[in-house]
């Protein structure tokens, strides 16, 4: 993990904070918030959507196993 922005025991504060800005940004922005953004940075936003669509997708399933496990079954 050694080029990753965050340390690994504080990454979700970290990462919750950043995108509590942009979403932060988002809301007082509204439209401005896109049509002021670079090339570059229109497309890290679009990233940053399909890495939070991951991100859910990803989170369900762990939260999937963790309930198996409360109930005793094994995957």
């Amino acid at each position: 993990m050694s080029n990753y922005p965050n340390m690994s025991y504080c990454m979700c504060e970290n990462t919750l904070l950043a995108l509590q800005q942009v979403v932060d940004s988002m809301q007082e922005e509204g439209l401005a918030f896109i049509l002021e953004m670079s090339r570059e940075e229109r497309r890290a936003f679009q990233e940053l959507f399909y890495a939070c669509e991951s991100f859910i997708n990803q989170a369900e399933e762990l939260q999937d196993q963790v309930q198996d496990m409360k109930q005793g079954f094994t995957l």
